[in-house]
């Protein structure tokens, strides 16, 4: 993870000093549309994960067959639906609708359509993938997010050594990766997985039961896409290409540091859905407490020294960055913050299947994003607004998953409280403390240097004795005393 993380950032710095500030804009934005698009995508992944993890932890390997040869028709009906409607829309709306200069109009239309195949490739990968993390194989997800890294990694430098078009270039590449992506975890699964055979059968039961859980997902997918997706197109009609260049430094700086915390969580979703369908509750709430404390930790110990250091470390990687790609980076690494305590609620109301009502109060929250932010930049607030609105809605959105948790399983706020928030709130504010005391006064090289090493001594320390219950602390004890004995 820490090596996937450092050849992202590098990757980004590569691509941003070859394509521009227009460029890397332009593919920013035309790539922010197509995953707009991608709404519908959500919903059905959802209930392939849910539905595999279910049939797993039951045991029962023809449904779990069964699940994946039904998801696999309708990845396939979905990924030929999206091309066509996307391929038709997509082109009125890169010429009339953005800001983008009319010389530059078909490097964005050929970006456009690679990154419409590409989106195809990653539609039909999906199935496959869901299998693998319903099998727990995370060591072949960790060496495949390498590989993948590494191809981007080439993919940028292949930018300073071919003569033409830079952005198509990298289009091109990155259509190229996605369908090779496609094809490896197709053979992986083949060869380790019996339920992942193709068969030519189908269940009308259970084809409607997960069009059914599709169906409520739907308002959620809806709602994300125009919380996020939606936001970079928002700030390309009020600011232009500037400000996407900036948003999408910031995404890709929280997308790296966020890859600790997402393989994390993708290892304990199963379990959790499992968990539930074994009916082994007060497990599944340990599961809660931990993964949400312990989540929150790892993005927290990553994200914190940044916060403090983030003008002089996007300077010392990128030399020129797009101005407000600091702030941006800061508001996104709080709203992720936020979203690392929520995310085992809403697998945990996922994994029970009751999520109509849920869908409908968190979709309607979320949307609030979207008009809020147009509300705000209409009447001249500054772009950064739109995250800070992000981060305070994630709030809300905590508190609504939190009731309905609390209804499927008996969730406790006063356990929950003690467990995870006291605590790590105690972790933050003294580590964040000693930060702030050692940035004012410091500064460049050295406030880096001395946050880094002042932080990791007082937050290891925090974590250890404040955060790690003392049965936790027992076990790493007797680990690395048995680890002493060895050498």
């Amino acid at each position: 993870m820490g090596l996937v993380m450092l050849v992202q950032l590098y990757t980004s710095r590569i691509v941003l000093a070859n394509l521009g500030v227009d460029n890397y804009g332009i593919y920013n934005v035309v790539a922010s549309f197509i995953v707009a698009f991608t709404f519908i995508k959500g919903p059905l992944n959802s209930a392939t994960q849910r539905f595999l993890n279910f049939e797993i932890g039951k045991g029962n390997v023809s449904q779990v067959n069964l699940v994946f040869n039904i998801s696999l028709r309708i990845y396939a009906v979905l990924a030929l639906v999206l091309i066509v409607l996307i391929g038709f829309s997509g082109e009125w709306f890169i010429n009339n609708k953005m800001q983008i200069p009319l010389d530059r109009i078909p490097a964005a239309q050929w970006c456009f359509y690679c990154s419409l195949l590409a989106l195809a490739f990653n539609i039909m990968k999906t199935p496959f993938s869901a299998m693998v993390i319903a099998n727990e194989k995370m060591s072949f997800f960790a060496y495949t997010s390498i590989i993948e890294v590494v191809f981007k990694l080439l993919n940028a430098f292949s930018l300073e050594i071919f003569d033409y078009d830079k952005l198509k270039i990298y289009a091109i590449n990155h259509l190229i990766i996605d369908a090779f992506l496609c094809i490896w975890f197709l053979f992986y699964c083949k060869r380790n997985f019996i339920a992942a055979k193709f068969k030519n059968i189908f269940d009308k039961k259970l084809f409607k039961e997960m069009i059914s859980f599709s169906s409520w997902t739907l308002f959620g997918s809806i709602a994300v896409m125009t919380a996020n997706q939606g936001l970079n197109i928002l700030l390309n009609i009020f600011y232009g290409l500037a400000i996407n260049a900036a948003m999408g430094i910031a995404s890709q700086v929280n997308s790296a540091t966020r890859h600790f915390v997402s393989n994390f969580q993708t290892a304990y979703k199963p379990q959790i859905v499992k968990y539930y369908a074994q009916e082994k509750y007060s497990e599944l709430a340990e599961l809660i407490y931990n993964s949400a404390k312990y989540s929150y930790l790892l993005l927290f110990a990553i994200v914190c020294p940044l916060i403090f250091n983030i003008e002089y470390v996007l300077n010392l990687w990128l030399k020129t960055p797009p101005e407000s790609a600091g702030i941006f980076c800061v508001y996104m690494f709080i709203y992720s913050l936020l979203e690392t305590l929520s995310a085992p609620m809403w697998m945990s109301i996922q994994a029970s299947g009751k999520i109509k009502k849920y869908q409908l109060c968190i979709s309607s929250a979320m949307v609030m994003n979207i008009i809020l932010s147009y509300i705000f930049l209409s009447y001249g607030a500054a772009a950064v607004r739109v995250l800070q609105i992000k981060c305070v809605l994630d709030v809300l959105y905590f508190i609504i998953r939190f009731c309905f948790l609390k209804r499927i399983i008996k969730f406790s706020f006063v356990c929950y409280f003690k467990r995870v928030l006291w605590k790590i709130a105690c972790v933050s504010v003294i580590s964040a403390g000693v930060l702030y005391f050692v940035s004012y006064k410091t500064e460049n090289f050295e406030r880096l240097v001395l946050s880094i090493i002042s932080f990791g001594v007082v937050y290891f320390t925090t974590t250890y004795f404040i955060a790690i219950d003392k049965e936790t602390r027992k076990k790493i004890f007797l680990k690395i005393r048995k680890k002493i004995k060895k050498e």
